[in-house]
Parts: C-alpha cells; structure tokens; sequence
C-alpha cells in the first residue's frame, strides 16, 4: 500500500510512505500492529521489509518505462537488519537490478534505535546516504527522543509522531510542536507530521511551515493502482 505525503506549501501530492497490510482470507485485513512484533522476534521482519524495498522499486522501475514521472517513496527498515554490519548490500542489489534513481527511495528508521547503540546508529545513516538513498528519522517523539542524533547532516526529514497531535485545543502540544518544527527547520530537515485526521491541525501545521502532512485528513493508505490513478489526475511535485 501507499500513503500519500501531502506537500503543503503547494498543496499537492509530494511523496508516499510505503506501508505492508496482511491479507488474511480467514481474518480479513490484519495490521502491522499485530504482526510486526512477531516478524521481529522470530526475523522474518528481514525476509518482509526487502520484498516491500523491491515492490517499491518494481514500481518506480514501471513508472519510468511507462514515461510517468516518478515520486519519491520512503519505505521502513526494521532494527534487525542491523544486526547484520552487510545489511545494506542487499538493498543496494535490488536497486541496481531495477536500476532506479536511488535519491527516489527514503529510508525511514525507528527513533527507538537511538537508545540501543547511537554510535552505530551514526554509522548506518552515513551508509544509507553514501549509498544515494534519502535517510529519514520516523517516529520522532514516540518515546525518549534524543535530539542529540538531529546534529548528523546526513538525516534529511524528520517525521513527527502522531501521538503528539491528540488534542489541538492543547497549548503546551503546540508549543512542543512548533518548537520541533523550528529545530528541524533550522537544522535544515524536510518535516511530515504524521497522522493528521483534522483541518485545525493542518491549518496549524502550515501556519508553522511544515512541509509533508500524512494522515487521513488528506489520504488513506491506497493500494498502487489507485495512487496511480491519484496522481495522474494530480500531478506530483518534487518530495
């Protein structure tokens, strides 16, 4: 599935987060939620975040071909992959198979890791950069966020949590908001708020110059065929 990123300053189609669903004939649709968890204690969440990295670049390879001008996607990248210090040449392998264009591909990692090993952290970030690809920072204010991870250039979008917009009648949120949208700004970082299901928080959010909105308000997640149909009838700015 695809869930688009809505550019505000435009007002258009900016970019999309790939996101995995389980099609259950027996359950029905089965959220990650339910499933992620699992896939991480027994390393499956491996074998399933390649095959969502190479769906997306089956499909930016088939937007190319078909003269479509592509969007930038992000895609998650779960811990486990890093406990293997090589992770990355199986991504790199799948790119270069389908021969995309490696700045169209985000990489989104959990703010959660920064507390296991920050030092590796570094590492992993200056790797998926070298390698071309865009490094994102998904999550941001879920937990004990360390702001200390933001000083490394090489993090180019910040993307705040949903659980800081529950209540957009709250003062001490907004402040906590906007003061994350202003570091982020200053530091030179692409900001999506993650999310978003009401006009008062998009109206705040522009007031405040954010640049991505994702949520609800705007889109669902999709399946491929109908964000194609999307964005032909919206053409896509540059994300």
């Amino acid at each position: 599935y695809l869930q688009p990123k809505y550019h505000l300053p435009e007002e258009k189609i900016g970019g999309a987060e790939a996101l995995v669903r389980w099609c259950s004939r027996a359950e029905g649709m089965i959220y990650p939620d339910e499933f992620i968890p699992l896939f991480e204690k027994n390393g499956f969440v491996v074998t399933l975040d390649l095959w969502v990295f190479e769906e997306v670049c089956r499909t930016l390879c088939s937007w190319t071909e078909r003269g479509v001008k592509p969007v930038k996607i992000s895609v998650n990248c779960s811990r486990v992959h890093f406990k293997n210090e090589k992770f990355l040449q199986a991504y790199l392998a799948i790119a270069d198979q389908y021969q995309i264009d490696r700045s169209l591909i985000e990489i989104e990692l959990t703010e959660s890791v920064v507390f296991e090993d920050t030092e590796r952290l570094i590492k992993i970030i200056e790797q998926i950069r070298a390698a071309g690809f865009g490094c994102s920072m998904d999550d941001f204010g879920s937990g004990y966020s360390s702001f200390s991870v933001l000083i490394n250039p090489r993090i180019t979008t910040l993307k705040i949590d949903r659980s800081l917009f529950q209540n957009e009648n709250d003062l001490r949120e907004k402040t906590l908001i906007r003061y994350i949208i202003q570091t982020a700004k200053e530091l030179n970082m692409t900001t999506v708020a993650e999310g978003i299901e009401t006009k008062g928080y998009v109206d705040f959010l522009k007031e405040l110059g954010c640049d991505y909105v994702q949520g609800f308000y705007y889109y669902k997640p999709m399946s491929v065929e109908d964000f194609e149909e999307l964005f032909v009838k919206n053409p896509i700015t540059s994300a």
